[in-house]
């Protein structure tokens, strides 16, 4: 229980994928109201350091020790300007060349200042905040940042699996292009936000205020979470991973879902380019 009341009550879960470590991460600071899903972005250059972490989980956890030393009086999207920069400054000591798009360390996030009256917010990329009405009313306060982009390689991953390809690997290779062409647009014209250490990033940072009048919840996902597309069907509407989530719980709509990945490890019956990215979510109850 939170002092103040403003937090009832709070369900979180970060678990990996089918990748080698979980580069997602989150933030629960309940003395500040301030809470957030953070999703790491590995550079397309492989990086690891002396640890073993890839540099989107290196990313992942400095966006989190920032967000958790946060000022209460500071703007949540001046904020994540200054993480950027932090961000920026650690790729340097890495030795990391900052031209180059293809070997920055990078990650989405989205974060939440939970007021008595008010709900402030800030997000790039594509983790996503939705507010819960009382009578189910799902309402997003973010836009996938993304979607516009990766559209083009889902519709050339569907053609292909139309064509007779029948394994992720092969899949893949047929939209690289595409998702190479992709990672290019970060922080740029028609292109998405993320923190990658480029002062651009500023200009994509989505943020706002709404009041609390008849929200009984708020969900925060990472993109792992989202449900998925079935092959020849249509994009789920966002009812249909925010709902269940509420009404199931995290960890059980969770385990339903890897198991549903786990019966298409091909990525061909749900359209996809991971068998299982990692998922990380949280449901603040507001009363």
């Amino acid at each position: 229980m939170e002092k103040g009341g403003v937090i009832m009550k709070l369900e979180s879960i970060s678990m990996k994928g089918s990748g080698k470590s979980n580069e997602d991460a989150y933030v629960i600071q309940q003395a500040k109201h301030v809470y957030a899903v953070i999703d790491g972005i590995t550079s397309l250059i492989p990086y690891e350091n002396a640890a073993g972490q890839t540099g989107g989980a290196i990313a992942a956890e400095l966006v989190k020790k920032q967000l958790e030393a946060m000022p209460e009086d500071a703007a949540l999207h001046d904020y994540l300007e200054t993480i950027n920069e932090e961000l920026q400054g650690r790729m340097r000591q890495s030795g990391i060349e900052l031209e180059k798009k293809e070997a920055l360390w990078g990650a989405a996030c989205a974060v939440v200042r939970v007021g008595d009256a008010h709900i402030e917010y800030a997000q790039l990329g594509d983790c996503m905040i939705f507010a819960v009405y009382e009578d189910d009313t799902v309402r997003p306060l973010t836009h996938p940042q993304v979607s516009h982009l990766e559209q083009a390689a889902l519709v050339k991953w569907e053609e292909g699996i139309n064509e007779g390809l029948c394994t992720r690997t092969e899949l893949h290779e047929r939209c690289m292009d595409i998702l190479l062409h992709n990672r290019y647009q970060a922080n740029g014209p028609e292109g998405y936000g993320v923190l990658n250490g480029d002062v651009a990033c500023r200009d994509f940072t989505e943020f706002g205020r709404i009041n609390r009048v008849g929200m009984k919840a708020l969900v925060l996902a990472t993109d792992g979470l989202f449900m998925p597309r079935a092959l020849g069907g249509t994009q789920p509407k966002w009812e249909e991973t925010v709902l269940p989530i509420l009404h199931k719980g995290l960890q059980r709509y969770t385990d339903e879902l890897i198991s549903l990945e786990n019966t298409d490890p091909e990525c061909i019956r749900y359209i996809r380019f991971k068998k299982s990215d990692d998922k990380t979510g949280m449901i603040l109850y507001l009363h």
